[in-house]
């Protein structure tokens, strides 16, 4: 019986608590108008407070320009039309009502890609029995970003969410912010940026069309990029590479892999800038520190080419048989050899001998005063004679041949060491000119971005 009871008593409140809501409802709506801004008096304009949580940033479309962000969005505001005293209903002192029965603000949010904020329609305000509506619905904001690539993979973007109200000027909804900021307390981490800070501010404008005031409240989402990604898949890859170009000095001049080398290194710094390229916005206004790195690899490069087909015409000079010019013995042998620590080998000449047509052809006579030797013994000391005069000039041509071949070589020799002064020197220039570049864009980089 006393399980009866129970069940009597809350079936009794049930039916007057429904009662009380069917009542409360039909006395509400019996005037209420969803289609027009409730107006109770004066004709006061109603205050739309505005927050903003942020959820998730899903992604920035550097490309396109476009930041997409899972969020909550929080509106409150005063409706006259919606007050009761909860008292007379039984206690009811909050109602949730749908949203196409109600009267809502027509908050936009401007620079988007869509007509409406998504989610707006699809759920339920909140209304207290003094009037005060509360309005929270999560959504997927789409906005436009204005990204600045300066100071990529350290960058920090600033994307604006502007909210306003499309129809209504200031006189009649005023908009403004919650809170000094975003919410930031249920923020899920990204893979890729950091959120730094939502600050938002309020600002009052006066557009050509209308003399009406027009107020907006927007929020600042503040982004700081992860580089880690980007320097071990470019930046790294890239500086490797122009290791690997400058290597391309120390190839002999006779190994014929000197300018291919080159030649690789540039197609592949080609191709990491087409990567870097695909990766950021085409705007004209900024150019990003890390593509200005990329082509002064490139020109580092392209010059790198271009002197060791120099040093390898240099290399290969002597041939011609043309000998060193003096300056460029001063300069090259003399003192940037012992700047670059280039130890030259003294010259080591041939031993020429002096080979004259009588040297050693003087025969004397073995006779004496030996008189009436006979004419066949003559005649034998005359032919031999004239063959040992025969094989003395055909030895001087030998000799005067390999003296011509001697200094030939070393006439090559030399422009071999210049060849090899020239690459070394190559080598400290543009070793220097990479590291300088490279400290100074990442430094750059790293203190502008802060």
């Amino acid at each position: 019986m006393a399980y009866l009871g129970v069940a009597i008593l809350l079936g009794m409140v049930v039916v007057s608590v429904h009662g009380n809501q069917t009542a409360l409802l039909n006395d509400l709506f019996a005037n209420y108008k969803s289609d027009v801004r409730p107006i109770c008096g004066t004709d006061a304009p109603i205050e739309v407070k505005v927050g903003l949580a942020v959820r998730q940033v899903m992604g920035l479309d550097e490309p396109n320009q476009i930041l997409t962000v899972n969020a909550w969005i929080r509106l409150n505001w005063y409706d006259c039309q919606m007050v009761w005293n909860a008292t007379e209903y039984g206690g009811i002192s909050q109602l949730i009502l749908p949203f196409e029965k109600m009267w809502t603000p027509d908050i936009t949010l401007y620079d988007t890609n869509v007509e409406e904020i998504p989610g707006l329609k699809d759920y339920r305000p909140s209304y207290n029995s003094d009037g005060f509506v509360t309005y929270n619905f999560p959504t997927v904001i789409t906005s436009l970003c204005k990204v600045d690539v300066t100071y990529f993979p350290f960058d920090t973007q600033t994307c604006a969410l502007k909210f306003g109200s499309w129809a209504y000027h200031g006189l009649q909804i005023n908009i403004t912010n919650r809170s000094s900021a975003g919410d930031m307390s249920s923020f899920k981490v990204n893979t890729e940026w950091d959120l730094v800070s939502v600050p938002v501010e309020r600002h009052v404008l006066y557009y050509g069309c209308c003399p009406e005031p027009y107020p907006d409240v927007t929020f600042y989402v503040n982004l700081r990029r992860k580089p880690f990604f980007y320097l071990v898949n470019l930046l790294f890859p890239c500086i490797l590479i122009t290791a690997v170009g400058l290597l391309g000095f120390l190839l002999p001049p006779d190994a014929g892999e000197k300018v291919s080398l080159e030649i690789t290194v540039l197609l592949s710094l080609a191709v990491f800038m087409l990567v870097v390229s695909d990766t950021l916005p085409p705007t004209s206004e900024t150019f990003p520190f890390i593509g200005i790195y990329f082509l002064l690899a490139m020109m580092m490069v392209t010059l790198s080419t271009v002197f060791t087909v120099i040093v390898i015409n240099v290399h290969f000079k002597g041939q011609h048989g043309r000998g060193v010019p003096r300056w460029m013995k001063k300069w090259f042998l003399g003192t940037l050899a012992q700047i670059l620590c280039y130890r030259k080998e003294m010259p080591v000449h041939p031993m020429t001998t002096s080979v004259n047509d009588d040297s050693g052809l003087h025969i004397q006579d073995c006779t004496g005063d030996v008189k009436g030797e006979s004419t066949n013994v003559l005649n034998y000391e005359s032919e031999l004679t004239q063959v040992m005069k025969e094989q003395l000039i055909v030895l001087k041509e030998i000799n005067s041949r390999y003296a011509q071949k001697d200094e030939s070589e070393a006439v090559e020799e030399e422009w071999k060491k210049v060849a090899v002064v020239m690459d070394r020197l190559c080598l400290v220039v543009f070793f220097i000119f990479s590291v300088v570049c490279t400290l100074g864009i990442l430094l750059q980089c790293i203190v502008e971005s802060g």
